[in-house]
């Protein structure tokens, strides 16, 4: 019922596109070849969280370690072999078309090497599985042993805390916003947005807040200027603060005092501020499908 109802309102909206239950259920297909296909990958419990690897991997492992037990191989030997590991359900070649489904790691004759492809639960490995090759280029064409980084114990900006007492760190950041001036709501979002950095944050209070912006989008926005490469108004409140796309209610009122002023700290003239909310005006539309809404032009029959 529910499906059948879509269907006629896209093709009332959309009359050319004549779409049928056999589009949709083709699109579901698409999930198939990551699934089935790139069981090598962690996306939906895939082999990669099982540990299991090849027969042959197992067997090369067991016999570097062997020699390492006799001497006869080093440390350096053992990891090699490690990173050449192959898993039981390694990801099949796939066609152009399952590109955008699945990844494709793929060194050309001439040694360009090409990672394409995947899915964002999908990256990790894909960067592991590259760095694996990588190395072993180091190792088989200039004798360089790179050793590898568990990159999985590296702190993000502002994650310098302990994990296992996020709340407890939460809270203490919460409360040194209040005592800032924010109420309880406000230093809660700064906490959520920048972690361990809300206490650096928190130092661009002393200004006070800008011209048609609250203390907290102040801060926010003077911290993220000054110390994270924000550039643009879209980079703030698209790629910085996710505004754009989840709190597209709060976009009326912020964007002129934000490009007012990102205007005020890097220098801008009034040509610039104009191209600049010019092009947030177009990202907005773009977030908010505005093409869809429009209204088509009527057809008056001849």
């Amino acid at each position: 019922e529910d499906v059948d109802y879509l269907l006629k309102v896209v093709n009332k909206r959309f009359p050319e596109s004549h779409m049928t239950i056999d589009d949709i259920e083709a699109s579901w297909a698409g999930l198939r070849p990551l699934i089935n296909d790139n069981g090598s990958s962690d996306y939906n419990g895939g082999g990669a969280n099982s540990g299991k690897v090849s027969d042959d991997s197992f067997t090369a492992l067991i016999e570097v370690v062997n020699a390492y037990e006799d001497d006869q191989a080093t440390r350096a030997d053992v990891e090699r072999a490690i990173s050449k590991l192959e898993t039981a359900h390694a990801e099949a070649g796939l066609s152009p078309s399952q590109v955008s489904r699945g990844s494709s790691l793929h060194q050309a004759t001439d040694g360009l090497i090409t990672l394409s492809g995947g899915k964002i639960t999908d990256y990790r490995k894909m960067a592991a599985g590259a760095l694996a090759l990588i190395r072993r280029i180091l190792v088989d064409r200039f004798n360089v042993d790179a050793p590898a980084v568990d990159s999985k114990k590296l702190q993000v900006s502002g994650g310098h805390f302990d994990p296992t007492n996020v709340e407890e760190t939460m809270a203490f950041y919460i409360r040194i916003g209040v005592d800032a001036g924010l109420s309880e709501k406000e230093a809660q979002d700064l906490a959520n947005r920048f972690g361990s950095n809300t206490s650096r944050v928190l130092t661009y209070a002393v200004d006070g807040p800008a011209p048609g912006l609250s203390l907290k989008e102040t801060m926010s926005l003077r911290y993220s200027l000054n110390e994270e490469m924000t550039l643009t108004p879209v980079d703030y409140l698209l790629r910085r603060t996710n505004a754009l796309l989840f709190h597209a209610e709060t976009l009326a009122e912020l964007k002129q005092p934000v490009v007012d002023e990102m205007a005020q700290t890097l220098g801008w003239d009034d040509s610039v501020k104009a191209q600049q909310l010019a092009a947030l005006n177009a990202a907005i539309a773009d977030s908010q499908l505005a093409y869809l809404k429009t209204a088509p032009a009527p057809v008056h029959p001849e």
